[in-house]
C-alpha cells in the first residue's frame, strides 16, 4: 500500500500540472472568449490576400487595451483608408488621414463592431486548434481554422485561402490607445 499512495500523488501532481483540455467546441470557445477578454492588451492583424474586393490586398489591425479601448486600422487600396478608435462608448472616426470625428454609440452598436475580435464562433476543435465561422467571411459558413496556447486559450494565428490572422503583445504595458485631439462631434449631445 505504501508504494501505491506517493505514486497517486505523483500522478496528481503531473496531471494537475498539464495544460486544461477542451474537448468540444463550445467549452473552446468559451475559453477562448474568455482568454481574450482577460488580457490587458493584445494586437490581431489580419492580412487579406488580393481578390476582387481587394485587388491589392488589405491589411486590418484590432488593437485591445483592457478594459475599454479597441481600435481597427484597415487599410485596402483603392479602398481609403479607415481608422476607427473606440474609447467606452466614444467612437472616433477617420478615413484616409482626414480630421477625427466622434459619436456617442450604446452598448449594443460598440458590442457588435467588437465582436468580430472578442467573440469567435467555434465550429470544430482539434489538437491545438480550432475552426471559426471567418470573422472576415462573407457568409456564416466561411471558416478558418486556428491555432492557440493550450494553457492559455489564447489565439495565436488563424489562416485560409484569403487571409491570414495572428495574434501578439497580449499583455503588453507598452500597447496604448490615445483619444484623438480635437475630434469634430457629429452626433447630437
Amino acid at each position: 500500500m505504501r508504494a501505491v499512495f506517493p505514486l497517486y500523488l505523483m500522478m496528481l501532481a503531473i496531471f494537475a500540472a498539464l495544460p486544461a483540455r477542451a474537448s468540444d467546441a463550445s467549452d473552446v470557445q468559451a475559453r477562448v472568449r474568455t482568454a481574450l477578454r482577460a488580457a490587458k492588451s493584445f494586437v490581431a492583424v489580419a492580412k487579406i490576400k488580393p481578390m476582387l474586393l481587394a485587388p491589392m490586398g488589405a491589411t486590418i489591425t484590432w488593437t485591445v487595451v483592457a478594459p475599454n479601448r479597441f481600435r481597427q486600422y484597415a487599410v485596402g487600396p483603392p479602398e481609403p483608408t479607415d481608422d476607427t478608435i473606440i474609447i467606452g462608448h466614444e467612437v472616433y472616426g477617420s478615413e484616409n488621414g482626414k480630421p477625427w470625428t466622434v459619436q456617442t454609440w450604446d452598448d449594443r452598436l460598440v458590442t457588435g463592431f467588437e465582436s468580430d475580435v472578442f467573440d469567435p464562433k467555434i465550429v470544430s476543435v482539434s489538437a491545438g486548434g480550432f475552426v471559426m465561422v471567418d470573422p472576415l467571411g462573407r457568409t456564416d459558413k466561411d471558416t478558418i481554422a486556428c491555432t492557440y496556447d493550450e494553457r492559455t486559450f489564447r489565439p495565436l494565428a488563424c489562416t485560409n485561402d484569403a487571409k491570414t490572422i495572428t495574434f501578439s503583445n497580449y499583455d503588453d504595458p507598452a500597447i496604448s490607445i490615445p483619444a484623438p485631439s480635437n475630434p469634430r462631434r457629429t452626433d447630437r449631445r
